[in-house]
């Protein structure tokens, strides 16, 4: 498929919700996709070159059009320069930059690592006067590797609340950043690494009880 975008296209059904965890999407979606032949199977998740829309647009191009608060996307790979391995993440409104560490996608049944998965935010403007937005997209970036493949990466693309403060990582922001927020901000970073398919009642109980062992 040459087009950014697939031509299947539907509304969801009333109560439809499509939660991959991070393994289903990686050893089934993007393996699928990535081998080929199997588009009818992955076709819940649309092909769009992500960086030819803004982050505002992309829900609009999803396959399947629901109230999930999250879209997701095949897209292929995009350089900067046609001799270059860096990723091209600009759009003509802005860009995405990395933000944190990346993390390990593992195979629950064999330890395997399959993918690393990297937290992209949204800055409009150019760098270094970008402003932060509250978009944010993971990319899962495959590990895995086999003969004639194609050469796809997956986004998970969601909009964080307006109301959740902004906090700028270098760039400018369009919130001044108060002592409370400070103060959510350290209650939010104590959870980063923590991934839902993780987060249980166990857990929950240990975190507020102080014992994280």
């Amino acid at each position: 498929m040459t087009s950014s975008t697939t031509s299947f296209r539907s509304a969801a059904p009333v109560g439809y919700g499509f939660h991959p965890s991070d393994e289903e999407l990686v050893n089934h979606f993007l393996r699928l996709k990535m081998r080929g032949g199997s588009d009818h199977v992955v076709s819940t998740i649309a092909e769009v070159n992500v960086c030819d829309f803004e982050p505002w647009e992309l829900p609009g191009k999803s396959a399947i059009q629901s109230n999930d608060p999250e879209c997701y996307f095949f897209s292929p790979r995009n350089y900067k320069y046609s001799k270059s391995q860096r990723a091209n993440r600009t759009t003509k409104a802005g860009y995405w930059k990395g933000t944190g560490k990346d993390r390990t996608v593992t195979a629950e049944s064999t330890g395997e690592q399959i993918a690393t998965k990297r937290t992209l935010v949204f800055y409009s403007g150019r760098v270094p006067n970008g402003v932060k937005t509250n978009w944010i997209m993971h990319e899962y970036n495959p590990t895995f590797d086999f003969p004639n493949k194609r050469d796809f990466i997956l986004y998970k693309l969601k909009k964080s609340p307006d109301d959740t403060p902004a906090f700028d990582g270098g760039e400018s922001s369009t919130s001044n950043v108060t002592e409370e927020d400070v103060q959510l901000r350290t209650q939010l970073e104590s959870f980063n690494g923590i991934d839902e398919g993780d987060y249980n009642l166990n857990f929950a109980l240990n975190f507020t009880n102080g014992n994280m062992s």
